[in-house]
């Protein structure tokens, strides 16, 4: 399977002969770590290899379009309830730069007892099933290649079905799975005997297989009421489950600490963060970590919420991190959207991108109240574990409550979460094996009295799943109505006949998001919005963020409702785009003709970046293929611009105008227009506009002959003044 990248995404392509793919590998993949390259103008110290397609940070354009990749593997979450819409999303994910899909899966799903079969639609997540890990890695290996990057797939191994889910998830070609017995203890009440006796087995095939296993730790510091006093649990949580890991056969470059920041601004959050991260790496010196974003100060507000991730993500280039995750930074709402989860990546990866080379140019003080801090944190963590010991054991301290209470260790509020060892979801459900138990399958924990041919337990019996993918049961769906084929059929009618429909979650879910400023006091702008969003067309807006401006002058809302619109695209105004000349043609044309053209950024405007890339030889701009540019600069007046077309003869004017207020931009091209007339140069000379607001009608519409906006290149502006010139484009 091959992606067009000019073309959607065929699901029904994705779906086709699923009972026959295997996936082409298993096991993690890392970046490939580079010492140092150079990239368009920049060295760079911290980045892996770019890719083969992607989409630059929007301020690429200023230089050259380049799109450097860190030496971080990055985490987008994915959790929309329907798959086929979230392979759409995985696709623009990765060509954002992510390379580690997480699919969180569906609500409830850890306490069912067995593998779901088909494709049912989720609450809170993805239904892990065969088919769906099945058609996702599918697609997962097409993007890839599209994008030019391993791209690892990731999910839950814990709940009562964990075992089941890990044979599955080996057979499938998953990558990378949350594998923590105190999870199932802790955040669901599953009995203890059963997680832990299920870990272990769960443990061994991840371990054999290559899967990356990320642990559970950091939910401790998403559910405590002050996350920040709960840090030593943090350091005892890791040890335990790293513990287990290593005793179930997991080698230190599989384990991954799960480690989340505990606190948010307004609190001082790197004083508090920063020991907590380096006290933790020290402890845990050899193995790896995923740095994730705290999801307990996560408002609906998008501004705050980004601000903290890219703090925390300062934190991981502090410190030694191998994954940074990116909550979508929208969790806050409950509602995964499309852009947001692009968002999440794009924060990571600009905040990366600007701190690369930063320990080349910091480094932490070791010394005074940071050590004692990190000390201390490790002291406590120590005294946290002797306790537990001096307890009876793991099971005694949770039966105590002393996990996740809101007291700092070994201060104790009573307020942690108490469970009991013989209660909790399919307790008395684990059964001791006989002495000559045996069981005909690789991968499998603790003792078999199978030896099986060359050493296989299973080779007695022609190989077990792990071994024979023939012999693994696909069952395509388990329901007639709650199926992807059925979901489908009205997205697919509707691109067919060219439907268009606004979504931000799932396909033509008509949800459309309005940002708005009213001026009152806090509860009378809410009443205001919600009733100017009624008229505005949307159906059953909500309010999803409001931010006081001052509780007498105002508030900012955004609002989310739906609309009751489809666009036909067939029927919208053609747009044709004309491919720009070849260089080597260019050049022959121009470069006999001594052709002079004039530049300037104009009226009170400084922005000139856009204007070199333009014009300089370096960058591709149109000197190379012979013009003659008089770059004038910034904040230059429309009648200093015209004084030198006079001067030098120049046929074509180049202006660029990138501040909008008031309208100025506009105001810049209709003054140039008529002065350039009133001095008699119209005639003969081309006035082009270039900005991030301008395009080819509103520079028409203002007297000049074109116009050009995002992405525009040298070789585009080139274009058009040759085929201008030879008549081409009249």
């Amino acid at each position: 399977m091959k992606l067009d990248p000019n073309e959607k995404l065929d699901i029904l392509e994705v779906l086709r002969d699923l009972d026959q793919y295997r996936p082409r590998r298993k096991g993690w993949v890392w970046r490939q770590r580079l010492p140092e390259q150079t990239i368009g103008p920049f060295i760079y110290k911290d980045t892996s290899p770019g890719l083969k397609r992607s989409v630059p940070l929007p301020a690429a354009e200023y230089f050259s379009h380049i799109d450097p990749q860190c030496d971080l593997v990055i985490t987008t979450e994915i959790a929309s309830g329907r798959f086929e819409d979230d392979l759409r999303r995985m696709r623009m994910a990765a060509w954002h730069g992510a390379d580690h899909i997480m699919v969180i899966r569906t609500t409830g799903q850890s306490h069912i007892d067995g593998l779901i079969e088909g494709t049912p639609e989720g609450v809170g997540g993805i239904p892990i099933s065969r088919k769906q890990i099945r058609a996702t890695r599918k697609a997962l290996d097409a993007i890839e290649d599209e994008v030019g990057r391993p791209i690892n797939f990731h999910s839950y191994v814990s709940g009562v079905a964990g075992p089941e889910i890990a044979v599955l998830f080996v057979e499938e070609g998953v990558n990378g799975a949350h594998q923590d017995p105190q999870y199932n203890v802790l955040y669901r009440d599953i009995n203890m005997h059963r997680s832990f006796v299920d870990a272990a087995e769960s443990k061994k095939i991840m371990a054999d297989a290559g899967i990356l296993q990320l642990d559970g730790a950091h939910n401790a510091n998403a559910t405590a009421k002050e996350a920040w006093k709960v840090t030593p649990e943090l350091f005892v949580q890791h040890a335990v489950n790293t513990a287990y890991s290593r005793a179930a056969g997991m080698a230190p470059v599989q384990i991954a600490l799960s480690t989340v920041p505990p606190t948010a601004p307004p609190a001082p959050k790197l004083r508090l963060d920063l020991p907590y991260a380096v006290a933790l790496r020290e402890l845990f010196k050899g193995y790896k970590f995923r740095a994730q974003q705290n999801t307990r100060y996560m408002e609906a507000d998008m501004v705050e919420t980004t601000v903290s991730h890219v703090l925390d993500t300062l934190i991981s280039r502090l410190t030694e991190t191998d994954i940074q995750s990116t909550i979508t930074p929208d969790e806050g709402r409950n509602i995964p959207w499309h852009y947001n989860n692009i968002a999440g990546v794009n924060t990571a990866r600009q905040t990366l991108m600007g701190l690369d080379g930063l320990d080349e140019l910091l480094d932490i003080r070791q010394d005074g109240a940071f050590r004692e801090q990190v000390r201390e944190l490790k002291e406590r963590a120590v005294l946290f574990l002797e306790e537990i010991l001096a307890q009876g054991g793991y099971y005694q301290a949770v039966e105590a409550g002393h996990f996740v209470d809101s007291g700092y260790y070994p201060e104790r509020r009573g307020d942690g979460i108490v469970r009991d060892p013989e209660g909790g979801d399919c307790a008395a459900t684990v059964i001791r094996r006989a002495a000559d138990y045996g069981a005909p399958v690789c991968s499998h924990f603790g003792a078999n009295r199978y030896a099986g041919k060359a050493g296989k337990p299973c080779g007695d019996y022609g190989g077990c799943t792990l071994c024979d993918p023939a012999k693994i049961r696909y069952i395509d769906e388990a329901d007639d109505e709650d199926n992807v084929m059925r979901r489908l059929e009205i997205p697919l009618a509707e691109r067919a006949q060219g439907l268009l429909r606004p979504e931000v979650e799932k396909h033509g879910d008509g949800v459309v998001c309005l940002t708005l400023f009213i001026p009152d006091e806090p509860h009378t702008a809410m009443q205001a919005a919600l009733e100017i969003a009624r008229h505005m067309g949307l159906n059953n807006p909500e309010v999803i963020n409001q931010r006081v401006m001052h509780p007498a002058e105002g508030s900012l809302f955004e609002i989310k409702g739906t609309v009751d619109l489809v666009i036909d695209k067939n029927a919208l105004p053609a747009f044709s785009q004309i491919q720009p000349l070849a260089d080597d043609e260019i050049e022959a044309w121009v470069r006999p003709r001594a052709i002079h053209v004039v530049a300037a950024t104009v009226g009170e405007d400084e922005h000139t970046v856009g204007l070199h890339e333009i014009l300089d030889i370096k960058h591709g701009g149109i000197e190379k293929y012979g013009f003659l540019c008089h770059n004038l600069g910034s904040s230059v007046s429309i009648e200093a611009v015209l004084d030198k077309v006079e001067q030098t003869g120049a046929l074509a004017v180049l202006i660029s105008t990138v501040v909008t207020h008031a309208d100025i931009h506009k105001q810049h091209m209709q003054r140039l227009a008529r002065l350039a007339a009133e001095r008699g140069l119209r005639p003969k000379v081309l006035l082009i506009a270039g900005g991030p607001r301008i395009d080819e009608r509103l520079a028409r519409e203002c007297g000049m002959d074109t116009g050009f906006g995002h992405g525009t290149t040298g070789r585009d502006v080139a274009s058009f003044l040759v085929r201008r010139w030879q008549g081409q484009d009249r």
